[in-house]
């Protein structure tokens, strides 16, 4: 049961995170990814490792996303 809930919610992440920029906001999108990090970590279903690498994918497209806007970077 566990491990359905994690796939899940590992497919819910990974498609916000695919979302192109012109469907959503950069901002809402890194702020939606943090949350739904949070959220497996609070339910066991990831380790405190992989809420890393997630949190970290998130800073990376949220940077990626400035970069090319022109912001600092």
């Amino acid at each position: 049961m566990k491990e359905a809930q994690r796939r899940m919610a590992m497919t819910a992440w990974r498609e916000l995170f695919v979302l192109a920029e012109f469907q959503i906001d950069a901002e809402e999108k890194y702020f939606g990814l943090l949350r739904r990090a949070d959220a497996m970590e609070r339910a066991d279903l990831i380790t405190s490792d992989e809420w890393r690498k997630l949190v970290q994918q998130a800073g990376a497209s949220l940077a990626s996303t400035a970069e090319c806007m022109g912001g600092a970077g």
